[in-house]
């Protein structure tokens, strides 16, 4: 008997989820375990180049996190991105950049455990890696 396809947190974007990986279970648990091991490392990186002042710095590590958020279903996430990196090329002020920062942070924060519940909701219906 084979098992259902994996149904996605409805709070994802779970139209974009289904048109990358196309029913590959296993690949989109890969990509979300990746995600859990390498985005808290990667937001710490962020906080530090926020808290050095360095605008150009911050964008870079903002820059890098940016497409990752998409491959969990974290779109709004990527948008909050894009929006952040393009005000850091319009200003040398990293508090011009606060607001978005803070926005873009407190996204993050509120949407890691829903990943976490994926990771948890694969292993329990022994969706291989």
């Amino acid at each position: 008997m084979k098992n259902l396809p994996f149904v996605f947190d409805q709070r994802l974007d779970t139209k974009f989820l289904l048109s990358i990986y196309e029913g590959d279970d296993g690949h989109a648990n890969l990509v979300f375990t990746q995600f859990l091991q390498m985005a808290p490392a990667l937001m710490k990186e962020i906080e530090e180049s926020y808290q050095t002042g360095i605008v150009e710095t911050f964008r870079q590590k903002v820059h890098k996190l940016k497409p990752v958020f998409s491959f969990v279903g974290l779109t709004n996430l990527t948008t909050q991105a894009e929006m952040l990196e393009k005000k850091c090329k319009e200003t040398s002020v990293i508090n011009d950049v606060y607001d978005l920062y803070i926005k873009m942070k407190n996204t993050y924060s509120q949407f890691f455990p829903i990943i976490e519940n994926e990771v948890e909701r694969f292993n329990e219906n022994k969706i291989a890696l």
